[in-house]
C-alpha cells in the first residue's frame, strides 16, 4: 500500500524536497479529513459529542504515522527505527492518547461538554434554517479540527518528507542540541498540562466544590492557565525538534507553533474561561486577588499571598 503519492527514488523528482513535502502534506491533509469525516458522521447520526475530542486528537496521530511510515516504507526502514522521524511520530501518538484518552474519561463521567450543545438540533428545531443551522455547523466545527490537526503537524510532516533525501547517517537518532531542546520542551509541556487536567478535573469532580472559585489550587497557583501553557510548549517543542534541516528549507513550518499560541491564547482557549469566571465571580474578594496576583499564562510565584 503506498501511504501517499511519492515519486521513486531514481526519479528526477526525488532531488526535490519541494516536491516531496508538498506530496506529503497532500496525504496528512487526507488523512485528517478522513478521520473528522468519519468522527462527524458518528457524531450527526448519533447526536453525541462524546467522541468529539477522541476522534479529533486521533487524527494528529493517524497523520503523524501515516506520513513517517510512508518514508520509511520509501527509505526501506523499520517504521519504528531509531530516526528523528520516528521519535516525531511517537510523539505526537503519545500526546494524542493522553490528551484525547483524558478528555474521553472526563466527558464520560460529567456526562457532556456543555461548550458544543451549540452544534446540535434542539427539540422542534428544523435542519439547516434553525438557531443551530444544523448539520451546516456541526460540519464546520469538524472542518476546522481537520484544519487544526493539519497546521499543528506541519514541522512534522515536513521532517518525514524532507529524510527521504537524507543519507542514513544523517537519519539515526543523535542527541544534538535541538533534538534535546525539542525534548525538554515537549516532555516538560506535556508533564505540565497533564498534571493540570488532572488537578482541575479532581478538585471540579468534588462535590463540595460545586459552584466555588478554584482559584489557587496546585499548578493553578502559579498559572491562571497552566494546561494552556503546556500545550504551546508540546507543539514549540515538537517545531524544536523537527532540526535545522526543516527550519532551513521549511521556514514556514514555524507556524505549527504559532498558530497554537493564538488559537489558545486569543481564540477558542483563554478568552472564554476568562470571560466565563469574570461573570460568574467577578467582584468576589478571592477571584480579584487571584487574577491580580497571578500570570495569565506563563508559570511563576504568584505577587501576593492570597487571602
Amino acid at each position: 500500500m503506498h501511504w501517499f503519492p511519492l515519486p521513486p527514488l531514481t526519479s528526477p523528482a526525488a532531488a526535490m524536497p519541494a516536491g516531496l513535502v508538498w506530496a506529503a502534506l497532500r496525504h496528512s491533509a487526507r488523512v485528517c479529513a478522513a478521520t473528522n469525516a468519519l468522527g462527524f458522521a458518528v457524531t450527526a447520526i448519533t447526536q453525541s459529542h462524546h467522541i468529539t475530542d477522541l476522534t479529533g486528537t486521533a487524527a494528529f496521530a493517524a497523520s503523524a504515522l501515516a506520513t513517517r511510515a510512508a518514508a520509511a516504507k520509501a527509505l526501506g526502514e523499520p517504521l519504528l527505527a531509531p530516526t528523528r522521524g520516528a521519535l516525531l511520530a511517537g510523539c505526537v501518538s503519545f500526546w494524542a492518547l493522553r490528551l484525547g484518552g483524558y478528555l474521553f474519561y472526563r466527558v464520560i463521567q460529567v456526562g457532556k461538554d456543555a461548550r458544543l450543545d451549540q452544534f446540535f438540533q434542539q427539540p422542534g428545531e428544523p435542519l439547516l434554517t434553525g438557531p443551530s443551522n444544523y448539520p451546516l455547523r456541526l460540519a464546520f466545527f469538524w472542518t476546522m479540527q481537520g484544519l487544526w490537526a493539519w497546521a499543528c503537524l506541519l514541522p512534522v510532516t515536513a521532517s518525514h518528507a524532507l529524510s527521504r533525501e537524507l543519507p542514513a547517517a544523517a537519519r539515526r537518532l543523535s542527541l544534538g542540541p535541538s533534538l534535546l531542546a525539542g525534548l525538554a520542551l515537549f516532555g516538560g509541556g506535556l508533564l505540565l498540562e497533564s498534571v493540570a487536567d488532572w488537578q482541575k478535573f479532581k478538585w471540579k469532580s468534588d462535590p463540595a466544590n460545586a459552584g466555588r472559585f478554584m482559584g489557587p489550587v496546585g499548578l493553578f497557583a502559579w498559572s491562571r492557565h497552566p494546561n494552556y501553557f503546556g500545550e504551546m510548549c508540546v507543539w514549540a517543542g515538537l517545531f524544536v525538534m523537527a532540526g535545522p534541516t526543516v527550519w532551513r528549507r521549511c521556514p514556514w513550518t514555524i507556524a505549527s507553533p504559532l498558530f497554537t499560541f493564538a488559537l489558545l491564547r486569543f481564540l477558542s482557549g483563554v478568552p472564554p474561561l476568562e470571560r466565563s469566571y469574570r461573570e460568574r465571580y467577578g467582584g468576589q474578594p478571592a477571584y480579584e486577588a487571584y487574577v491580580a496576583s497571578t500570570n495569565l499564562l506563563l508559570p511563576w510565584p504568584p505577587r501576593d499571598k492570597f487571602p
